[in-house]
């Protein structure tokens, strides 16, 4: 797979792909969210033991 900035457009998108994407979405802002809820000391741990 390819990484490039160009958005990819789906015209007529499945219900069960549109359930996908509602699920990574809510996914990816629950883990930003422990993310900022984070103390930073708790933080610099996970990233160093990562």
């Amino acid at each position: 797979m390819t990484y490039t900035k160009e958005p990819i457009v789906i015209d007529n998108p499945s219900e069960k792909l549109l359930k996908t994407i509602k699920k990574l979405r809510e996914h990816k802002l629950a883990e930003l969210e422990k993310l900022r809820n984070m103390k930073p000391e708790e933080f610099s741990r996970r990233v160093i033991l990562a």
